[in-house]
């Protein structure tokens, strides 16, 4: 094996190795794999466990705009089994999906204008607002969380 590489091997070795990267994960490798939904933390929601049932509690008193048609955000928290996505499509519905494409685990967003939901990466999976996939990719169904308003908070539930 060669010790010392000129710059010219150096960057044709590069270049083969990204090449190789990309042909083997499609380019995801090269692409971000988060979408631009707004993260919320705490305090705006608080997660609750009891008798094997956790939930995810979001005061809407501290973001609004969450109950606006058309809006959505997103939690990631690690007292939680699941990346979620929370959307508000209109007729005072919410919707709570994984945020994990079921292709390739990018994050999906919510379109509002197509009343979809999109993965981010390179391959642009399409999902139903139940989260069934829409394409000819025929993907697993993003997992879906029961989520119910009470008063000025959403709630959302997970098994523990």
């Amino acid at each position: 094996m060669k010790e010392n590489f000129s710059r010219r091997e150096f960057i044709a070795a590069t270049a083969a190795v990204g090449a190789c990267m990309c042909g083997l994960n499609g380019c995801n490798f090269f692409l971000p794999y988060t979408g631009d939904t707004p993260q919320i933390h705490p305090p705006a929601y608080e997660i609750t466990e009891l008798d094997g049932k956790v939930e995810i509690i979001i005061d809407t008193a501290k973001i609004p705009d969450m109950l606006n048609e058309g809006r959505a955000i997103k939690i990631f928290d690690p007292k939680i089994k699941d990346r979620v996505i929370i959307a508000n499509p209109g007729n005072n519905k919410l919707i709570a999906l994984s945020i994990a494409c079921t292709h390739n685990g990018a994050e999906i967003e919510y379109k509002h204008d197509q009343k979809i939901f999109k993965c981010v990466s390179y391959n642009r999976a399409e999902f139903s607002l139940e989260g069934k996939s829409t394409d000819t990719m025929n993907l697993k169904t993003l997992p879906s969380y029961p989520l119910r308003r009470q008063n000025d908070k959403i709630i959302i539930s997970f098994s523990a």
